[in-house]
C-alpha cells in the first residue's frame, strides 16, 4: 500500500540545477583554463576529474564538513578547482585561479543552469497543489541562484546548509527541513541525486526518498529512481506514490 505526499523537498545541485550532458563541466572548466591562459581540452578535464574526484571521496569518508557555513563551502570548492588545475598542469598561482572560478562559476553564472524539464515539472507540481522546498548544501546565495534561474517562487520554503551550520547527510539538517514542512514524515519525498548526502541521509529520519539519476552514476540503489524529474508527473511512474491535490 502506497503514501500519499503533499510536500516534496528538493536537493538543488544535480537535481534542479545542472548538465544535459555528461561532460557539461568538463567542457565549462576547459573553458575557464583557457581564459586562463592554458589550452585543454573535456578529455583532459575528464581525466584530471578520475584523480580529483577519488581524492574527494577520500575527504568526505573522513566526515570533514564542507557546507556548514558560507567560507567553508568556498574553500571546499576553491580545493577542488585548485587539485584540477594542478592534475591539469595549469600554470601560475592555482590557488588565485581556484578562487577566480569560483567566483565566476559560483558567484556570477549561478553554478549551472536548470535541466530542461525543471520549471515545467515544478509549475505542473504546484498546480496540483503540492507544497515545495528546498534542502541543499550550498553556498548563502542560494535564493539568488533560484532567482537568476527563475525557479525561486515555486518554493515555500529553503534549508540551506551553509546559514544554518549543519550539512547533508547529517540527520539534523532534514529534521530541521521536517519542521520547515510543517506536515508529518510520511507526507514528504525527498528527492536528490547522491546516494549518500541525499538518500542515505532522508531514509536515516524516516523519509522517502527519489534518487535523480540522470546518467546511470548509482547502478547500485535499491531506492525509487528516476533518470528526469518529469517522470515525477508521470502517474504510475513510482509505484505506491501518489499526490494529495489538497
Amino acid at each position: 500500500m502506497g503514501s500519499t505526499y503533499n510536500t516534496i523537498i528538493f536537493d538543488v545541485n544535480g537535481t534542479l540545477l545542472g548538465y544535459e550532458d555528461p561532460l557539461g563541466f568538463e567542457k565549462r572548466f576547459a573553458v575557464g583554463c583557457q581564459d586562463l591562459g592554458t589550452q585543454v581540452g573535456p578529455d583532459d578535464v575528464q581525466r584530471a576529474m578520475a584523480i580529483v574526484v577519488q581524492q574527494w571521496s577520500e575527504r568526505k569518508q573522513t566526515g570533514s564538513r564542507r557546507a556548514s557555513g558560507g567560507e567553508q563551502y568556498r574553500r571546499s570548492m576553491t580545493w577542488f578547482y585548485q587539485a584540477l588545475l594542478t592534475a591539469l598542469g595549469v600554470p601560475g598561482d592555482s590557488g588565485q585561479q581556484a578562487d577566480s572560478l569560483y567566483e565566476r562559476f559560483i558567484i556570477r553564472e549561478g553554478f549551472m543552469p536548470p535541466f530542461n524539464e525543471v520549471k515545467e515539472t515544478l509549475e505542473r507540481l504546484r498546480v496540483q497543489g503540492l507544497r515545495l522546498g528546498i534542502l541543499s548544501n550550498f553556498p548563502p546565495h542560494l535564493e539568488d541562484v533560484l532567482k537568476r534561474h527563475g525557479l525561486h517562487d515555486y518554493f515555500d520554503f529553503f534549508v540551506v546548509s551553509s546559514l544554518v551550520g549543519l550539512e547533508k547527510p547529517d540527520a539534523a539538517i532534514f529534521e530541521l527541513a521536517i519542521e520547515k514542512a510543517g506536515c508529518p514524515r510520511d507526507e514528504i519525498l525527498y528527492v536528490g541525486d547522491d546516494l549518500y548526502d541525499d538518500i542515505r541521509g532522508a531514509q536515516s529520519v524516516g523519509l522517502t526518498a527519489i534518487l535523480t539519476d540522470r546518467h546511470n552514476r548509482w547502478p547500485e540503489a535499491d531506492c525509487l529512481k528516476i533518470k528526469s524529474l518529469s517522470e515525477l508527473l508521470e502517474s504510475g511512474r513510482l509505484e505506491g506514490v501518489a499526490f494529495s491535490n489538497s
